[in-house]
């Protein structure tokens, strides 16, 4: 049975190069937010590629399931990049037999990214409330677990990500250092609104410093967010 690589996000925190990053692993398939389209159709969102997305992408939990199971048949691991506010209310028991890395980066760096392509951002669609929650949702469930903070794991990819796999029971590969330029055949319909940088990548950059404080309606979303950054970044893997 394939080994279910679940990665729980919030949005502009690296979450697209990592999972490039898995998708260089021998025998390892990628699904990108596979509850995106499920998302933007409960929320009515009108999200940049909303429509492609609902047309082409799973618009409900069974498919998304279903999606990755075909995934599982035909790999040795899947990994999942999903976004934690699009994980709000939904079923779990689709991945519950997962690993589970969730990936955390300070929410002032997520908002500033954020609200280049999005200026009217609220603290839920950063997710770091959500991860937060989820974290501690998970916690019954029987596969590994850990949190990364991307600035960290940023600092020296060659020593911290065999780390990450060490703690989540995966071989080491150092494919997993690069990957070709360009979009990729399983980016989201969404991809060429957000991945316009990664897609110029054929690695991982390093870890960017902290903004000045933001004007202050952005300000204050990054305030909301602080708590629950702090709380995942004191359980966080330690390199």
């Amino acid at each position: 049975m394939a080994q279910i690589i679940h990665a729980i996000s919030g949005p502009r925190n690296i979450s697209t190069a990592v999972m490039y990053s898995f998708a260089q692993r021998p025998g390892c398939r990628v699904f990108d937010e596979p509850m995106y389209g499920k998302f933007l159709q409960k929320k009515g969102l009108n999200h940049p590629g909303r429509l492609e997305t609902l047309q082409k992408w799973p618009n409900d939990a069974e498919s998304v399931g279903s999606t990755v199971r075909k995934l599982a048949e035909k790999s040795d691991e899947v990994y999942l990049k999903n976004m934690a506010h699009h994980m709000v209310d939904e079923p779990w028991d689709w991945a519950q037999q997962s690993a589970f890395i969730f990936w955390i980066r300070h929410p002032r760096k997520v908002v500033q990214s954020f609200t280049k392509i999005i200026p009217n951002v609220t603290a839920e669609d950063i997710g770091l409330d959500q991860e937060w929650q989820q974290w501690q949702q998970v916690a019954r469930l029987p596969g590994t677990k850990i949190i990364v903070d991307s600035d960290e794991m940023l600092a020296d990819p060659a020593n911290t990500l065999p780390r990450i796999c060490e703690a989540l029971g995966l071989d080491w590969h150092l494919e997993m250092l690069s990957w070709p330029a360009g979009a990729k055949s399983f980016d989201g319909p969404w991809a060429k609104h957000w991945y316009g940088n990664v897609h110029k990548s054929t690695g991982f950059g390093q870890p960017k410093m902290l903004p000045e404080p933001l004007i202050n309606a952005h300000e204050k979303v990054v305030e909301a967010a602080l708590p629950a950054y702090r709380s995942l970044f004191s359980n966080r893997f330690k390199f």
